[in-house]
């Protein structure tokens, strides 16, 4: 009797984990490379706030930040996707802090980076970290840390963009990046 019970358990476990996707793997969220902008929108419990046939945008929350959220699409297929901080601060160092956060949780999603760049332009602040956000906001410095993964390039960025501080994290599909066609829409949202 107690040989049926286990092995009654063992079959509804092994159902439950079919029937909730155990074993997939995704790329970014709840999507995979080469997605349809439909299926990508079904695997969304938002509603988008703009949608043509290159891009999809949300708005949402990341670390408690508001974020707006892309998906990118080449030939029909998501090939890339990125979180863009969406709040404006007075003080341009706590763009700093919050890039700093978002590096910090990649960081213990992905492990170390494999690349870390913080890149002067000019140095006039570069001695006085307490003048570093004015820095940013001037387009004096800049930072990008990069990871790869199974399949894609996770980036981190932070950067003045037309004298707008863009905080951004980006996936970019290994496979697919490639179809992005630059002069058929707007640039990717790469942070340098």
């Amino acid at each position: 009797m107690l040989k049926k019970i286990w092995m009654l358990i063992f079959i509804v476990g092994l159902v439950a984990q079919v029937e909730s996707g155990w074993g997939d793997t995704y790329n970014f969220r709840h999507t995979k490379w080469g997605m349809t902008p439909e299926e990508v929108v079904a695997s969304e419990k938002m509603v988008p706030i703009a949608k043509d046939e290159k891009m999809i945008r949300y708005k949402t929350q990341i670390l408690d930040k508001d974020v707006e959220l892309l998906y990118l699409f080449a030939q029909n297929k998501l090939v890339g996707a990125s979180y863009r901080l969406d709040e404006n601060y007075l003080n341009s160092e706590r763009f700093i802090r919050t890039y700093t956060r978002f590096k910090e949780e990649l960081i213990k999603k992905y492990g170390s980076p494999n690349k870390e760049i913080t890149q002067w332009k000019n140095d006039a602040f570069k001695s006085d970290r307490s003048k570093w956000g004015i820095a940013l906001s001037l387009g004096y410095l800049e930072y990008l840390t990069l990871w790869e993964t199974p399949g894609t390039t996770v980036s981190c960025g932070l950067k003045e963009n037309n004298y707008y501080v863009l905080c951004s994290v980006d996936y970019w599909s290994m496979e697919f990046s490639n179809l992005w066609d630059k002069n058929e829409t707007e640039d990717p949202p790469n942070p340098f």
